[in-house]
């Protein structure tokens, strides 16, 4: 299992990847193999390749307007890379707006009345309200959450040849 450590190099990222110690850890940076750079979205998939998982330890000026959507975006690349693993297929992560959806759904012959409710629903659902981490999972099912690698691969026949 290989654990990509953004950040690698620096002060806090050094001590995360000597703590990880035996593990396999690729360690994220400019200067690393592959190269990973928060500026160059060009060097995410290389680093990602073959992770199970990532420790974001940096990013540049983390308060700074945009970064939180870098942080986003490299979170939904990882996403896409382990549903691509499980399924054997490319998947992407694709930003639909809510007019997007809309039409979409329109064009595929879903009521009116149904497309209003969901956009609503999504659109409410999707406002950063619910970006919190919580421990729902565990309070729900009485269990910890899943790794999503293992859902993936587990639930990966759900996405091919219409499940």
């Amino acid at each position: 299992m290989t654990i990509l450590v953004t950040g690698g190099t620096g002060k806090t990222g050094r001590r995360i990847v000597d703590r990880l110690g035996a593990l396999s850890v690729r360690v994220g940076s400019r200067t690393g193999n592959p190269p990973f750079d928060w500026a160059d979205r060009g060097t995410w998939d290389a680093a990602l390749d073959g992770a199970r998982a990532a420790y974001i330890s940096y990013y540049p000026d983390l308060a700074f307007p945009g970064a939180l959507e870098d942080v986003r975006a490299f979170t939904e690349r990882a996403v896409a890379a382990e549903l691509s693993k499980a399924t054997g297929r490319q998947v992407a992560y694709v930003p639909v707006t809510a007019e997007e959806y809309a039409a979409g759904a329109a064009a595929h012959g879903v009521p009116q009345d149904e497309i209003a409710l969901l956009t609503k629903l999504f659109t409410e659902v999707l406002d950063g309200r619910n970006a919190q981490v919580a421990d729902g999972v565990r309070a729900a099912l009485g269990r910890p959450a899943r790794d999503f690698a293992d859902f993936a691969r587990d639930n990966a026949g759900t996405w091919m040849n219409g499940g």
